[in-house]
């Protein structure tokens, strides 16, 4: 049986193993560290929020949510910045799961946007999110871009 569960400091180590998996598929190098996390999830700021997806008692996903703002809404917006299920327990609704959580913890938080998103060349995930019901695809809204500080 799977339980989703808001993430706990002890989860931290646990969390920066699958957050280090999930940068190595992309090809990134994860260089955040126990400190950096517990500042995130846990610290004043509370600049990001953290479930996990417990299988007999061990860790096998988790989902990062950060909080935005549509500004000419008024209205709070959070995007599930991360999500990773461990290789052995994916297509098993532990996605899924992880997804249905953060969608009850955007609520409780007063957001009224939910979004996800993967890489183009993620065709594993962009299937995934097709088949989930309640999940609509927005088409490309442009080029984005960013500034680096």
């Amino acid at each position: 049986m799977i339980e989703i569960t808001p993430a706990r400091p002890s989860h931290l180590p646990d969390l920066l193993t699958m957050i280090r998996a999930l940068s190595a598929f992309h090809g990134d190098e994860a260089t955040v560290t126990l400190e950096h996390l517990q500042d995130l999830f846990f610290g004043d700021a509370d600049a990001a929020t953290a479930i996990v997806a417990m299988q007999e008692h061990r860790a096998i996903g988790y989902a990062a949510l950060t909080r935005d703002i549509v500004l000419h809404e008024g209205s709070l917006r959070m995007d599930i910045h991360h999500l990773f299920v461990s290789e052995t327990h994916r297509a098993q609704g532990v996605g899924t799961a992880l997804i249905s959580a953060a969608r009850e913890v955007a609520l409780e938080r007063g957001a009224t946007r939910l979004t996800i998103g993967t890489d183009p060349r993620n065709g594993a995930a962009i299937a995934a999110y097709r088949a989930i019901e309640g999940l609509d695809e927005m088409l490309d809204p442009g080029p984005r871009f960013r500034v680096r500080l």
